[in-house]
């Protein structure tokens, strides 16, 4: 849960890296909950979006640039996501 929450960027990038590198070396599932867009950028292949007390989108992080919901259109395309979606 939140597990770049703390960390500064070096820290948080290395974090990342570690993760995907076991995921791929060992072909490790990783569940990670999450609101670091980097961290799903970086080490996810599937995102699940929860809100409205239900999974609103389940996919890779390109559907959630293209889904049509004012929530997730804020979260993945707002000015903190610029980094991102640039």
């Amino acid at each position: 849960d939140e597990p770049t929450s703390g960390l500064d960027p070096i820290g948080a990038a290395d974090f990342d890296e570690l993760i995907a590198t076991l995921s791929e070396s060992l072909g490790l599932t990783v569940f990670m909950v999450t609101h670091d867009l980097d961290s799903l950028h970086t080490v996810c292949n599937r995102i699940a979006v929860l809100a409205d007390r239900r999974v609103l989108i389940e996919g890779p992080f390109s559907d959630m640039l293209k889904f049509d919901h004012p929530w997730v259109r804020s979260y993945f395309r707002g000015t903190r996501a610029r980094g991102i979606t640039a």
